[in-house]
């Protein structure tokens, strides 16, 4: 079986893991900050955008493309893939914008935590 839509959902996530990576490797880089936060809130903000990219996106791909392996529907594959990549995308840019918009941080985690129940939905469909 060849898989065409999880690597699509993965390439895309993995993108942007390494901008947010980027973002606190450049910004550890100007500060000198070795290591930890230094009580910056400037770079824990982006620590903890990255760091819940890494908490929340793999289990999401992981059930996409076990889903994707049972045969599940392209359509119901790319909604929940579309729903996690603009949750995730919409999380990060809640995470970087000055001042803080809690607005895209709110429905950016309840887009994530409404795919992953959904890919999760949809593997148990599949085993029925």
């Amino acid at each position: 079986m060849t898989l065409v839509v999880t690597p699509i959902y993965a390439i895309l996530l993995t993108l942007l893991f390494l901008v947010l990576a980027a973002r606190v490797i450049i910004e550890r880089r100007s500060n000198k900050f070795a290591y930890g936060n230094n009580d910056s809130n400037r770079i824990e903000a982006k620590i903890r955008a990255h760091a819940n990219w890494a908490e929340y996106t793999p289990i999401a791909l992981l059930l996409l493309l076990m889903a994707e392996l049972q045969g599940t529907a392209a359509l119901w594959l790319h909604l929940t893939g579309i729903i996690l990549l603009i949750g995730r995308v919409a999380h990060g840019y809640g995470m970087s914008v000055k001042p803080k918009d809690f607005r895209f941080r709110f429905y950016g985690m309840m887009l994530t935590v409404t795919a992953i129940p959904l890919a999760m939905i949809l593997n148990l469909v599949a085993l029925l």
